[in-house]
């Protein structure tokens, strides 16, 4: 048989061709930026591999702490992390109350209220070992509480971050340990539940999708407790299949991905080492910031971590109200008629004694929208329909990017769009208009048929809709439009305003 290799290929000839695929974009636009500030390449090759190389089991343990498979273990009993529980309930309860849990048998340190503030990989590594260090200085035997450290993270959706943080914690323990003058063989039980944060109440089954994401990322990353949660827990409602969803994603990831017989399946890949050696990095730098601060109980008590972990939590906001960040069922590809129940009461917060502190916001990533759709809802309660009415101008293939776009807007507000017919003429708009009768309209069709039209159509089919708001799907703006529905724009609030109108309590 005769033997064949591919030819030799340099980086650059990488570069030649995909600049040459790109059609004249920059390589940049390949580029991503992650939510903890790092920017992703679109190739990653052995250059940019930093980290010591070792074998799972070995130092500095970026593999795992484990020389062999182990799958990790269903829930685990997490006790009480004062720290954070009193960070999310505003309060910074006195060394006294920390110490008392150094006599149980596990002392937990979770980071999963902070992730459900909004904190990215990088902050919630660096305050896992913020609380850490802070448990060293007052317990009376560091090495006694380092051995019955068990930490735990929220796995999100974002799947190679998750994983990267997972594995990333293991060699950050390590210089941890080292600092502290611990032994090195001192290693914690690492512990995840799939994240809250990611979770909607609206079409609750793309919820099963998120939860195996995060489930397979932690498995793969590395962790000795597994906690998947039912994709209907966060409605308040957990029913019996939701349930043996929840149980059955880690069979499959056991007995069908098989990922009981591997170790450490990412280790090699150019990339997740580079986002691992990086996300470690970042970590411990916060970490050191906040030690420099005066160490975790100073930073919370001036509001430093607060500040910066709202921040990325805002910047998250903003992703997925202009749609840079896709959530199925909530931003995009909505369903108006989807019935959406109403969310479950917040639990209470925990009756923690202590300084008050500012506290870190808990709030799920679909919250803004789902506050759309359930005021969407509370109309049609009231017997009111909630429809907008599309003007088509021109041909089908004309109208349809932008029509289907603003349908696709109003649906994320539960708010169902009416199509015209193709209208070519202001009378046919018109028509249209006087038949449904609707408070809200968005003119739909390309750039060209407005111009045609006149700079003054938008303000004749304002005449004629009489109190209605009319809006102009696209970016361009004329006299007579009320506002406009344009990709980039803050869907949130303007969908907000759109809702307004219906409530008759203002203007768009």
């Amino acid at each position: 048989m005769r033997k064949e290799a591919f030819p030799p290929v340099s980086l650059k000839d990488w570069e030649l061709a995909a600049e040459a695929s790109l059609k004249g974009k920059p390589m940049s636009s390949l580029a991503e930026r992650t939510a903890e500030g790092i920017e992703l390449k679109p190739l990653y090759t052995n250059a940019d591999r930093t980290a010591v190389t070792s074998l799972p089991g070995e130092a500095p343990f970026t593999r795992g702490f484990h020389r062999m498979p182990v799958f990790p273990k269903g829930n685990v009993a997490l006790g009480l992390d004062p720290i954070s529980a009193g960070a999310a309930a505003g309060i910074m309860p006195p060394d006294s109350a920390l110490k008392v849990i150094h006599s149980e048998q596990v002392l937990t340190i979770n980071t999963a209220p902070y992730h459900l503030g909004g904190a990215n990989a990088v902050q919630e590594l660096a305050l896992a070992l913020a609380e850490a260090a802070h448990h060293m200085r007052i317990a009376e035997d560091k090495s006694g509480a380092a051995s019955k450290c068990l930490l735990h993270f929220a796995a999100g959706p974002v799947f190679f971050t998750e994983l990267a943080k997972l594995r990333a914690f293991k060699p950050l323990w390590r210089a941890f340990t080292q600092a502290f003058g611990l032994d090195e063989e001192i290693k914690p039980l690492i512990s995840v539940e799939t994240s809250n944060a990611m979770m909607s109440i609206v079409d609750p089954h793309v919820n099963i999708l998120r939860a195996g994401s995060a489930a397979f990322s932690a498995v793969i990353g590395s962790v000795d407790y597994l906690s998947v949660k039912p994709f209907d827990q966060v409605t308040g409602r957990v029913t019996a299949l939701s349930s043996r969803i929840s149980e059955n994603i880690p069979r499959i990831l056991k007995h069908e991905a098989l990922l009981d017989k591997v170790m450490d399946p990412a280790g090699g890949s150019y990339y997740v080492e580079a986002l691992t050696s990086e996300i470690g990095r970042r970590a411990w730098d916060w970490f050191a910031d906040i030690e420099e601060a005066g160490g975790i109980r100073a930073a919370l008590t001036s509001g430093m971590i607060q500040k910066e972990i709202r921040q990325v939590r805002l910047q998250r906001e903003q992703q997925l109200a202009v749609r840079g960040q896709i959530m199925v069922g909530a931003n995009m590809y909505a369903n108006p008629a989807e019935q959406v129940p109403p969310p479950p009461k917040k639990p209470a917060g925990l009756q923690l004694d202590g300084e008050p502190i500012t506290p870190v916001k808990q709030q799920r990533a679909a919250e803004p929208f789902e506050s759309l759709r359930i005021r969407a809802m509370h109309l049609l309660q009231t017997g009111q329909s909630v429809e907008a009415g599309l003007i088509c101008f021109g041909e089908l293939r004309q109208f349809k990017i932008r029509a289907d776009y603003a349908e696709g807007v109003l649906a994320a507000a539960g708010i169902k769009a009416v199509r015209s017919k193709p209208c070519n003429t202001l009378e046919e708009a018109r028509l249209f208009i006087q038949r449904l009768k609707l408070p809200y309209y968005c003119i739909c069709g390309p750039d060209e048929i407005y111009e045609q039209l006149g700079e003054s159509f938008a303000a004749a089919l304002k005449k004629a809709a009489g109190s209605a708001v009319i809006d102009i799907a696209g970016l361009w703006e004329r006299a007579g439009a009320d506002g406009r529905i344009a990709s980039g724009d803050n869907l949130v609030e303007k969908l907000a305003k759109v809702l307004s109108v219906y409530e008759g309590s203002a203007a768009v």
